[in-house]
């Protein structure tokens, strides 16, 4: 058990952190679930598709006007194509988001709340704080974009490292 030289009334606080297996299991999935879009990892086949589209739609317009001279046919077959090329940009098909990283901080104990921890985890973390003031609170954060999506806590004393809590909004998904 992490902290097994450390006094008894923390030891006693840390029996119910949350495995560190669990944590890592935690955080593997958050990163297949907010992996990178197709698009972002073939960015060079975006444009070489958008600009080949509209090759076609030249080609296919012109094959059809030389097939059928004074037709009004060409003409709505490219106005079909680009309302469907449109409607593909604006409903998000050709979205581009990169992959969400996991970013860890020390943070400090009076500045949790402030953070966006739960207050159950950031009494017990400020606890854990008064009674070993050499240890560190680590704040780890799932980060796409600019966006954080999903935080945990961690409390690292002496190179071993328990977990205190993870979670999402409001909603606590494990905490010790």
């Amino acid at each position: 058990m992490p902290f097994d030289a450390l006094l008894v009334p923390a030891h006693r606080r840390l029996a119910n952190a949350v495995p560190l297996e669990a944590l890592e299991a935690h955080r593997q999935a958050q990163l297949e679930r907010y992996a990178p879009s197709f698009w972002h990892q073939h960015q060079t086949w975006l444009p070489i598709g958008l600009v080949g589209s509209v090759g076609c739609m030249a080609a296919s317009g012109g094959l059809a006007n030389g097939a059928l001279p004074g037709s009004l046919l060409p003409s709505w077959l490219c106005v079909f194509w680009l309302s469907v090329v449109g409607l593909l940009i604006v409903f998000g098909v050709f979205r581009v988001s990169a992959g969400a990283r996991w970013e860890e901080r020390c943070v400090a104990p009076w500045a949790l709340e402030e953070l966006g921890v739960p207050g159950r985890i950031a009494a017990l973390a400020r606890a854990l704080c008064s009674e070993m003031p050499a240890a560190n609170l680590i704040l780890g954060e799932l980060k796409q974009e600019a966006v954080v999506l999903d935080p945990y806590l961690l409390i690292e004393f002496a190179g071993e490292r328990c977990c205190l809590g993870i979670w999402e909004g409001k909603r606590i998904i494990a905490a010790a």
